[in-house]
């Protein structure tokens, strides 16, 4: 590939063929198809934030190692992190539920009890929504709205050279926590603990996003969810920049890195291109850098973690002792082939 052309997955091929289908976003549409949430303008001082996102048996949980229980948390969580990456305040869910007609109904139970948990922890309420019969798999859609100022809303473009990049914690225990539960290797139960429940039972950055919005304190924002490699491509793409990421300041969690040796796995891989991670990935210039620590601190936050700079370009490089090595777009992608888009 030469210098100048875009990888394309073929789901971000899809994404970009449907988008063409559907033809431009009527007014009032601030943000479409391309960012974290869809954004509203409702002739007020607010945008509507709009997400959805869907849950599907042995492609997004396994049900041999997760509870019905934790997958209702986690179907809401991961919604709240798109709301959290538009730096809003989530306020209400639709639930769309595929139940294979073989499996006891009343077991939806348990999982709408992981639902009401997290609804309750985060302020949302569960107003409504579909159950339909899905023969063979379980399958969960939640559909979020939340608000965010219209002057404070966070987005995926607005990244410049010269920008910092950051990310809210450490990385790669989800993708970790995933192969612990996949291997099941004799650990240490406290490391174990807290892997798998990096994976199972994720805690959207809501706080830090609305800190970042509030504050006027990033340039751009995304969540990471399908890894940093995928994520931080997806801002460049927006934004029209590059990215350049120093190995050996990638804050990968000192639980990855006790894990890996019993996973036989790269822990830079599982930090950089495991994804379900679902911290905040943005870019701040130098002068909002400068404020980050002590804002976040304020708001009893750990303060966020360097990971690398914006550059002029297109590509996501990785600078390791052997050189650059191109990571754009190397993270999780449901339909796994490159595809340009003419050919869907």
């Amino acid at each position: 590939m030469q210098r100048g052309e875009r990888t394309l997955t073929r789901e971000t091929a899809l994404i970009e063929a449907l988008s063409r289908r559907f033809g431009p976003a009527p007014p009032g549409v601030v943000l479409g198809i391309g960012d974290d949430c869809a954004a509203l303008s409702t002739n007020g001082d607010d945008y509507l934030l709009w997400t959805v996102d869907t849950l599907v048996e042995r492609v997004h949980f396994d049900l041999s190692y997760t509870t019905l229980t934790q997958l209702g948390w986690k179907a809401l969580a991961v919604n709240l992190s798109d709301i959290a990456a538009m730096g809003g305040e989530p306020r209400y869910a639709l639930l769309s539920l595929g139940w294979p007609p073989e499996r006891d109904p009343g077991l939806a139970l348990e999982l709408a009890d992981g639902l009401a948990q997290a609804g309750r922890e985060y302020g949302v309420a569960i107003i409504g929504g579909d159950t339909v019969a899905s023969p063979g798999q379980l399958t969960v859609t939640i559909t979020l709205t939340g608000v965010v100022p219209a002057r404070q809303l966070l987005k995926r473009a607005g990244a410049r050279a010269g920008d910092l990049i950051y990310v809210t914690d450490d990385l790669g225990e989800a993708a970790a926590g995933l192969e612990v539960l996949k291997r099941r290797p004799e650990l240490d139960a406290d490391l174990k603990a807290a892997l798998v429940a990096a994976h199972l039972a994720p805690r959207p950055q809501l706080k830090a996003g609305r800190l970042l919005a509030r504050e006027g304190l990033a340039t751009a924002a995304i969540d990471t969810s399908d890894g940093v490699a995928s994520d931080l491509y997806h801002i460049c793409q927006a934004s029209g920049v590059g990215a350049v990421i120093p190995a050996a300041a990638v804050p990968i969690s000192p639980r990855v890195l006790a894990v890996a040796p019993y996973l036989q796995a790269d822990p830079l891989k599982l930090a950089l291109m495991g994804g379900e991670d679902y911290q905040l990935l943005f870019t701040a210039t130098r002068d909002m850098a400068a404020r980050l620590a002590p804002a976040f601190a304020g708001a009893g936050l750990d303060p966020p973690l360097l990971l690398g700079e914006i550059v002029a370009g297109d590509r996501v490089s990785l600078v390791t002792g052997g050189g650059e090595v191109d990571i754009s777009g190397a993270g999780f992608d449901h339909f796994r082939l490159d595809l340009e888009p003419e050919e869907i």
